[in-house]
């Protein structure tokens, strides 16, 4: 739905210099960490990545005698399950498929007595599941696949009695299942593997458990022919194993069981469909079936757990496409089989549930694959600390101002180009200035705000906006007050927040707001308390909590531990929870969970903190969290696209207050810091920003160097799925859509079981700019080539980087602007216009490169899709808009919508 501006016209109109990566610093090694319990202990159960970025499990046994209908929810961002809504019959052994809709098809199973032939759709917008059309031939152990053309291929298993050679299709247009072309070879306890060329590869299986025979066999399945052709057979029969599409087309085949001759089986193979050929390759170290493999985002394959000689195993290996040979990959905290494997979004692996010998485990686990490493980039003209950095809507970086030397305070600007590796130098600001602030505004431009423009001298209460598309500065209205180590914060209706801060002698309490239609500043209510040197983070309610900070100047400084909530509808503060340690210089996070972590900072003059806390919004509290491995003051902290928290450098505790190189990464799922790669140079004073290429710009601080962080997932960049178009401007409540190629992987990502289809399907993150808010969209439609998104809703006005992640690989992230609550805003250019013809001609401001069409009516009450089209609006000059009406004057009362596009 396209949300309009409205104009009223009655015969007037009143529009409301180095070289990049020469250095690597060491690697982080890949490991397994301890997440929250499930609900209910499980194995047998299917687990699927959904859209929005968690997982759903349901189903499942306990035992082996039950069955369950309950399903759960697991939230990555907090590390925590959530019931939803039970499945209307309890199953085990059954697939689970995200289907194009974003909702998720479960079918088939045994529910403790009987197979099941029910099959039913959850809605992960609702928490509901619904029956739909029931299987013709009710199975378990079967095996199902989302094929190219968006139907769901259900092949074999087994039924009372027999194992089933038929195979049907899923259409979720109409939700009825059509027999299509029977197996060659009745099977069960198999996998499917969809091809490159959208082919259906079926391999191995066995009749009645293995009891008789395992097979060799393979088949391929022709979605367009709808038949079954036998292939080459495998080497080695085989049930119960894995098989794994490579980014290089082939398949790989692992374990399994071989019952017929009493064997768990280590042997591994690959398939290769060009030319039909089955390939001995490298051995595990240990036999092992109802295991699970997982292809990491650099390509290798993680096998994890299973059954084994002596019951369940918690071993786990890693295999290398390159050199067909696996390596230890560590061990698992809980030994297990029959449980799911889950690749997230940011690369990492869930596994969950399954069957420790013993029974049910509710226990699950995390593996992180990144090996984060530190590189050089090229070094800025001039070396500078307490400086601002802004990512800009074009994906470049500014750097303004800043301190450094003998009393040198900057006004020079310089632009990273992140493609290039390099810095140039624009036109400077209008005064030097350091301890100031930037604010990226939904116009492009940037508000650089205060700070100290001499050393020595007093607070400065001027401001100035950087237009990029001509880079210049132009000053705009000034302050109420001159002020340093203040805040601002972009609010949801487009305009800044300014907070707090300190004037050369006091630290105050008032607040004011600039509007960027007029270049004004108004005052709104101030703090309940004085200070500087606080934090303010836009929570997703749309309110702003500034926390911490000081009073008073040194050595007589006392750190605050109150924190206060800024209400922008009714321009009040109101006290909320305090932090349990007074802090200021310490950095404010907002997490994907919506919880914000403070950390580090100093209390007093010399106590570097190396203690953190979580403010909850729900509940307006603070709670004690993990500790920093290194107490640090003035570091910087960067979510990733993983969710994970990046803190680097700062001044760390002690009587000299070393500089530190060292960094460390917060797992809000775990509440744990784990230490990262160090910094090539020691850094304090920086400032450091997520790019559009999903690197960390760290800049400055201590010299005129700066470096990348990368996470280290180690995907060749051929594999990255690619973005050409999203919506911008995006209006509140409108979707979103993407497009582009490779949405759909080129290889297999793990989505739970063997039986399920993989979740080699596109996830789109949102995340602003400005207030670092994130989430992962939920869908209506994705193809190979497509997304399209739920209506967004709450989330904060400005720039927003969107990207698409496929098997754990991001793409580089698309730059949107979401317009202010409200829809788009119009600024009068001038009044209307009457032409030669009679015809009146109106114009208005805007983003620029924006898409407009003009509507009109007589009656405003009338729905829109009543409304006259007058045609697109032409953008006459960058951000400036006209339109005519040629009509306007044979009609004495008109109304006009401008919309998007």
């Amino acid at each position: 739905m396209k949300i309009p501006f409205i104009i009223r016209v009655q015969l007037i109109m009143a529009l409301a210099a180095g070289l990049p990566g020469f250095s690597i610093s060491p690697a982080r090694a890949a490991s397994f960490s301890t997440n929250g319990l499930l609900n209910t202990a499980r194995f047998d159960h299917t687990a699927t990545l959904l859209p929005n970025g968690k997982v759903l499990v349901a189903g499942g046994a306990p035992d082996g005698v039950a069955s369950f209908s309950s399903a759960e929810l697991y939230d990555p961002a907090a590390g925590t399950w959530a019931v939803t809504g039970s499945l209307n019959v309890p199953r085990e052994i059954h697939t689970a498929t995200l289907l194009p809709s974003g909702k998720v098809l479960v079918a088939g199973g045994f529910n403790g007595s009987s197979y099941v032939s029910i099959a039913e759709l959850y809605d992960p917008a609702a928490g509901t599941w619904a029956i739909t059309g029931s299987l013709n031939a009710a199975r378990w152990r079967h095996a199902a696949i989302l094929l190219t053309n968006g139907q769901v291929l259900v092949a074999g298993g087994a039924a009372l009695g027999s194992v089933l050679a038929s195979a049907e299709l899923f259409n979720p247009t109409n939700g009825t299942w059509t027999p299509t072309g029977s197996l060659n070879l009745a099977r069960q306890h198999h996998t499917l593997t969809l091809l490159p060329g959208g082919k259906v590869l079926a391999a191995g299986g066995c009749d009645f458990g293995g009891l008789v025979n395992s097979f060799t066999n393979a088949e391929v399945y022709d979605p367009v022919a709808k038949t079954w052709t036998t292939i080459n057979a495998m080497h080695t029969p085989r049930f119960g194993h894995t098989a794994t599409l490579l980014p290089n087309g082939k398949v790989l085949v692992a374990g399994g069981n071989n019952t017929f001759t009493s064997t768990l089986l280590a042997g591994t193979e690959l398939y290769n469909p060009a030319d039909g050929s089955w390939t001995v390759s490298g051995s595990m170290s240990t036999g092992r079936y109802n295991h699970t493999a997982t292809l990491l985002p650099n390509g290798k394959v993680l096998v994890t757990g299973g059954g084994g000689t002596g019951g369940s195993l918690a071993s786990a290996e890693i295999y290398d496409p390159a050199s067909g040979t696996w390596t230890s990959a560590g061990a698992l905290a809980t030994a297990r089989q029959l449980h799911t494997a889950t690749l997230l979004p940011g690369g990492e692996v869930m596994f969950a549930g399954g069957d420790n010998n013993a029974g049910a485990v509710a226990s699950t686990e995390q593996y992180d694959p990144a090996n984060g490493t530190w590189a050089a980039t090229g070094p800025l003209a001039v070396a500078r600390q307490y400086h601002t950095m802004t990512l800009l809507s074009d994906g470049t970086v500014m750097v303004a101002g800043g301190a450094g030397g003998f009393l040198n305070v900057f006004s020079s600007v310089e632009l990273y180009a992140p493609a290039a590796g390099t810095w140039k130098t624009t036109n400077s600001m209008n005064s030097p200035r350091y301890f100031h602030t930037s604010t990226l505004l939904p116009n492009g431009k940037v508000l650089v705000a205060g700070g100290y423009t001499v050393f020595g001298g007093a607070p400065t209460n001027s401001a100035e906006l950087y237009d990029p598309a001509n880079g210049t500065w132009m000053a705009t209205g000034s302050m109420a007050t001159n002020r340093i180590v203040h805040t601002t914060t972009l609010l949801a209706n487009g305009k800044v927040l300014v907070a707090g801060g300190y004037n050369g002698s006091i630290q105050f309490s008032n607040v004011e707001i600039y509007d960027p239609a007029g270049g004004t500043w108004t005052a709104t209510g101030p703090l309940n308390r004085a200070r500087g040197g606080h934090t303010a983070t836009l929570l997703p309610n749309g309110k702003v909590l500034v926390a911490g900070g000081a009073v008073g100047n040194y050595p007589n400084v006392t750190n605050l531990s109150s924190a206060e909530l800024y209400d922008p509808v009714a321009g009040t503060w109101t006290l909320t929870g305090a932090l349990h340690t007074a802090r200021g210089d310490d950095t404010a996070t907002l997490l994907p969970n919506g919880k914000v972590l403070v950390a580090g900072g100093i209390t007093g003059t010399t106590n570097i903190l190396s203690s953190a806390e979580l403010y909850d919004p729900s509940n307006g509290t603070w709670t004690v969290t993990g500790s920093l491995n290194v107490a640090r003051q003035l570091q910087t902290a960067t979510v990733l696209s993983s969710g994970k928290v990046l803190v680097a450098g700062g001044q760390g505790g002690g009587p000299l207050y070393p500089t530190l190189s060292s960094t460390e990464m917060y797992d809000p799922a775990t509440g744990l810091w784990t230490a990262g790669s160090p910094l090539n140079a020691a850094r304090y004073a920086h400032m450091a920003t997520l790019l559009a290429g999903g690197k960390v710009l760290v800049a400055t601080g201590i010299g005129n160097t700066a470096e990348l962080y990368d996470v280290g997932l180690g995907f060749n960049p051929a594999w990255q799925p690619q973005v050409d178009s999203v919506t911008s401007p995006l209006a509140l409540s409108n979707q979103l859509t993407l497009t582009g190629s490779q949405f759909r992987g080129i290889a297999e990502g793990s989505g739970g079981n063997n039986q399920d289809s993989p979740a080699d399907y596109p996830l789109v993150q949102l995340r602003s700019v400005e207030s670092g808010q994130t989430r992962f969209l939920s869908s209506t439609n994705w193809s190979a080539n497509l997304f399209v998104s739920l209506p967004v809703t709450n989330f904060p006005a400005g720039w927003a980087l969107a990207t698409v992640f496929v098997n754990g690989i991001p793409s580089s992230s698309a730059m949107l602007l979401i317009n202010p609550a409200g829809g788009p805003t119009a600024i009068i250019l001038a009044s209307p216009v009457r032409l030669v013809n009679g015809a009146i001609q109106f114009g208005f401001a805007n983003v620029p490169g924006g898409s407009f069409t003009a509507l009109t009516a007589s009656n405003v009450e009338l729905p829109a899709a009543s409304w006259t089209v007058l045609g697109s609006v032409t953008e006459i000059s960058p951000g400036q808009y006209q339109f005519t009406d040629s009509q306007a004057t044979n009609n004495p009362l008109r109304f006009y919508r401008i919309r998007s596009p």
